[in-house]
């Protein structure tokens, strides 16, 4: 495997260094990583990058010379007689240059800066185009870019993966996966219903919002509402109430985990927790 690093697509190119020594998928990414860190670092502090094999030394996590080549000779390069020199103009290169799509690695540094995801996320959405169109287009039909990032990233692939489909075939298409995030982002549906009702957008498609209304699935969010299911929680549980009100605080959790379960999921989880924290240290 051959590593060279340049400042731009219009500048020389760097010294190219070949890399031995790598047995696994893992350590040619981390072998690429450090060279090319090397690299850059060599060049920036003045320091000469030579033509050389490097081995990969999987215990120290780095490169190492093994041996200097000095020149195409070394690599055994001969020039092939049928193959004659081909000469392309700048207007043609940049004709070219403009006819191509957004290459992956512009897109993940784009991600990240243009919508505020991890490096990780950028790098998970970019590895298929289709995945990154379909996170784009659900993007633009107004789904907030994070948590339509962890939704395709995760549940979403899992099952296109699992079912062996493209996600030009999906049914949940993006205006609809859009819908279902704005569900959330609003507070009309909490996170675990949303989990209840992705299986069947995934399988047949359709909207969120009418399976949401249909069902009543919408989130409970009236403070009266709360605090009367609240009280009956804390009529029937007296021993936990004595023993969080003695200083075992973490059984919060578990009149949350009550709650949830009487309300089916639906209670707003931010405004329970007010509530019971407020009643719980009464």
């Amino acid at each position: 495997m051959n590593i060279s690093v340049r400042r731009g697509p219009d500048a020389p190119f760097g010294t190219k260094v070949e890399i031995k020594n790598m047995n696994s998928f893992s350590a040619i990414q981390k072998a690429i990583d450090y060279e090319i860190a090397r690299q850059i670092k060599a060049y920036e502090s003045g320091e000469p990058v030579v033509q050389e094999t490097r081995l990969w030394d999987e215990s120290k996590q780095l490169t190492k010379s093994m041996r200097s080549k000095e020149g195409a000779s070394d690599y055994r390069y001969f020039p092939d007689p049928d193959l004659g020199p081909i000469e392309v103009s700048d207007q043609q290169r940049e004709a070219w240059r403009s006819q191509l799509p957004e290459l992956p690695a512009t897109k993940r540094h784009r991600y990240v800066e243009q919508f505020g995801l991890s490096i990780y996320d950028a790098r998970v959405l970019t590895d298929e185009r289709p995945m990154a169109e379909y996170f784009e287009a659900t993007v633009t039909a107004g789904g907030d870019a994070k948590a339509v990032a962890n939704w395709i990233t995760g549940d979403i692939a899992a099952y296109v993966n699992a079912n062996r489909l493209a996600y030009g075939e999906l049914p949940l298409r993006p205006a609809q996966l859009a819908e279902l995030v704005g569900l959330i982002e609003d507070g009309a549906i909490s996170g675990k219903i949303a989990k209840e009702i992705l299986p069947e957008l995934l399988q047949q498609g359709g909207s969120a919002r009418a399976i949401v209304d249909t069902r009543g699935l919408g989130m409970i969010s009236d403070p009266a509402a709360i605090s009367a299911i609240v009280e009956e929680l804390l009529a029937a549980h007296p021993e936990e109430v004595a023993a969080f009100r003695g200083g075992k605080t973490k059984l919060q959790g578990f009149f949350v985990g009550q709650l949830m379960k009487k309300t089916g999921g639906k209670a707003d989880p931010k405004l329970s927790n007010q509530i019971l924290n407020q009643r719980l240290k009464e």
